[in-house]
């Protein structure tokens, strides 16, 4: 790696794309790296693994067993969503294993095209609704958002990129990590996509930059 991207502030993002609040964060994050002059570390996880690893009478559905509290998640997906300009729908069936979406972003990665990749998988899924479990709609995605087919098709066929799913998951447990998205400033743990703004100062102290974010204080 460059010296000089050895130097930059870098926040290592786990992520799963079925996970819609992954989703939310994604433009956020991207903005936020771009303010303080951070990199981003994509870091494709399998959110369910995680989930019975922690916490293995976790519901299936992934829903909070707790009704009132079910209801208001679910709002919540939806106020944070139009406070994003997205469209976010819950697919059908729920929850999906994304495991091909997953290596196929450990291939985005490797080619430099992170963001169109997971903007396209994630609209694909929540906006579109399309069955992102599947092979091939995550080609014909891959596709869409500029990935060279040929080359996309062999690299998610490359067990390693599936190692390197399952590594990052382990990654993330020994580090006191527990459920997606969860972003790492250095050592410092954030986990959710309410915590941004956290995230953000985080870069920026680690820059050395003097951020002023809305409801900072002693401004």
């Amino acid at each position: 790696m460059a010296p000089a991207l050895q130097q930059k502030p870098a926040v290592e993002y786990y992520f799963d794309t079925s996970c819609p609040w992954s989703y939310l964060a994604l433009e956020r994050l991207r903005d936020a790296a771009l303010r303080t002059g951070a990199r981003i570390v994509y870091r494709p996880v399998l959110v369910d693994d995680l989930l019975r690893r922690v916490n293995p009478d976790s519901p299936a559905d992934r829903t909070d067993p707790l009704p009132v509290r079910a209801r208001y998640q679910a709002k919540d997906l939806g106020d944070w969503a139009r406070y994003c300009g997205l469209t976010l729908r819950r697919p059908e069936p729920w929850p999906l294993r994304v495991e091909w979406a997953q290596r196929g972003a450990v291939v985005a990665v490797a080619s430099g095209q992170a963001f169109a990749y997971l903007s396209a998988m994630f609209a694909a899924l929540f906006a579109a609704n399309r069955p992102i479990e599947q092979r091939s709609v995550v080609e014909a995605v891959a596709a869409e958002a500029g990935l060279d087919p040929q080359a996309f098709a062999a690299g998610i066929d490359d067990r390693a990129t599936l190692t390197e799913v399952e590594a990052n998951g382990n990654n993330l447990l020994a580090r006191g990590g527990f459920g997606t998205p969860t972003l790492l400033v250095g050592d410092d743990l954030y986990f959710g996509n309410d915590r941004l703004p956290l995230v953000e100062a985080a870069l920026a102290r680690q820059g050395e930059m003097r951020l002023v974010l809305p409801g900072a204080h002693g401004a």
